[in-house]
């Protein structure tokens, strides 16, 4: 009797959908610290403030979707394969923020450099909590 529990309990369990990463977690964060407060920023010290201090943050965020994304898709290997992956992932997400960072001075050229890595930091801060809360949660 006990062993046909076991078995059910089994066959449900593979019948369900795998458990959701939450990687993407962070950017979904992001994009919504943005949204709220690039239009206060925008109201209380001008539009050039506020394309900085986006920039700065698109900085961050963009690099944090690709790791997401690339997280997401090493979870589905071997251990091995996905710590090889996430270690990849990590070194696009490093090589990404720094040709973003190139990008905006030499394309955008943002009237306060101060607000880029204002918002850049406090993304990064953002990340770095949310993955802190990420291996707690495990």
């Amino acid at each position: 009797m006990a062993q046909e529990r076991v078995g059910e309990k089994a066959v449900q369990a593979a019948h369900k959908t795998p458990p959701r990463p939450q990687y993407l977690r962070t950017t979904l964060i992001q994009l919504m610290l943005l949204f709220a407060v690039a239009p206060i920023i925008y109201l209380a010290a001008g539009l050039a403030s506020a394309v900085s201090l986006a920039c700065g943050a698109m900085c961050a965020m963009v690099p944090q979707a690709y790791f997401a994304v690339r997280l997401t898709a090493a979870a589905r290997q071997s251990a091995h394969q996905a710590a090889r992956l996430g270690l990849a992932a990590e070194g696009g997400k490093f090589v990404l923020s720094a040709s973003m960072f190139a990008l905006v001075f030499a394309v955008i050229k943002p009237s306060y450099p101060g607000l880029v890595f204002a918002g850049f930091a406090v993304f990064w801060v953002v990340q770095v909590v949310d993955g802190i809360r990420l291996l707690r949660a495990r």
